[in-house]
């Protein structure tokens, strides 16, 4: 019954995490106008920008290569959903970061489906760089969680073992 709770538990906060990435965007667009920027905190602004293309605005540029992206997150998105359901993913940072990959995919993917494109909106001002998302945050916390866990993971079994 526990694991049951932790699982659930997991998808309730890729939820929350994502409703507030939609809710972020929301404040965003409605807010500050494109391309506008206002400052934030030092180092970093807000600057809205509807992205339509991938990472660093890959594929922008070809509608039907988006397409058969958004397909692809659809069916990894009800993948991991499916894994985390059925319990194939079951030490907690694990659940954590998938938790976290799940909420920024749905965020993103939310957009996408619903506008085209993807708003971004927190831009580094000391480094060039692309600017970026609450679900862009979550992802990118989640693979570096995950793959913590999986070298971490990996030493301990290799210290453990004979």
């Amino acid at each position: 019954m526990r694991k049951i709770r932790a699982r659930l538990l997991a998808l309730l906060a890729a939820a929350c995490l994502a409703a507030i990435d939609r809710y972020l965007k929301y404040l965003v667009s409605a807010r500050i106008a494109p391309q506008e920027t206002r400052p934030l905190l030092p180092g970093l602004r807000l600057r809205y920008t509807n992205n339509t293309g991938v990472s660093f605005s890959m594929l922008g540029d070809s509608p039907w290569a988006m397409r058969v992206v958004t397909v692809l997150v659809l069916l990894a998105m009800a993948t991991g959903i499916v894994l985390v359901l059925i319990g194939k993913i079951r030490p907690l940072p694990a659940l954590a970061a998938a938790a976290l990959i799940l909420a920024g995919g749905m965020g993103n993917l939310v957009d996408r489906l619903l506008n085209g494109y993807v708003v971004d909106y927190l831009e580094f001002t000391f480094v060039r760089f692309a600017v970026f998302n609450f679900a862009d945050i979550c992802i990118t916390c989640g693979v570096v969680l995950l793959s913590a866990w999986m070298l971490w993971d990996e030493w301990y079994k290799k210290r453990k073992a004979p």
